[in-house]
C-alpha cells in the first residue's frame, strides 16, 4: 500500500422502524449536508442496512470532528462514531467493496 491509510469512520444508527426508504432518506440528507460547504474533507462512502436489527451504518472517508459534525448537521440519528479500517476494500477511492491483493 502507499501512502496514508484513509481516515473512515462509521456512523452507527439504530432506529426503531428503519426501512430502507428511511435510510435512503437519511444517505441523501448526508449528501446534501456534505454538498453544501465547498471543500468539504467529508466523503459519504455509502450504508449498510441491517432491517431486522434496525441498524444503519453510514461509512464517511475523512476527519473524525468533520464526519460527527456533518451527522449532526444532516440530523443523522447516530448513536456513536467509530474508527474503522477497510480491509479488502479498494481504499480512498469511495467505491466500496473491490479486488483484495489475493484476488487479482
Amino acid at each position: 500500500m502507499t501512502g496514508p491509510e484513509p481516515q473512515w469512520h462509521v456512523a452507527e444508527c439504530l432506529l426503531p422502524g428503519l426501512s430502507r426508504a428511511t435510510a435512503e432518506r437519511l444517505g441523501r440528507r448526508v449528501r446534501q449536508e456534505i454538498a453544501a460547504p465547498p471543500g468539504s474533507r467529508v466523503s459519504y462512502l455509502g450504508s449498510l442496512l441491517m432491517p431486522e436489527d434496525e441498524v444503519l451504518l453510514c461509512l464517511f472517508a475523512g476527519p473524525e470532528a468533520e464526519v460527527r459534525a456533518v451527522s449532526e448537521r444532516a440530523g443523522l440519528p447516530f448513536e456513536r462514531i467509530l474508527t474503522c479500517v477497510g480491509l479488502g476494500w479498494r481504499a480512498g477511492t469511495g467505491d466500496g467493496p473491490g479486488e483484495d491483493e489475493n484476488s487479482r
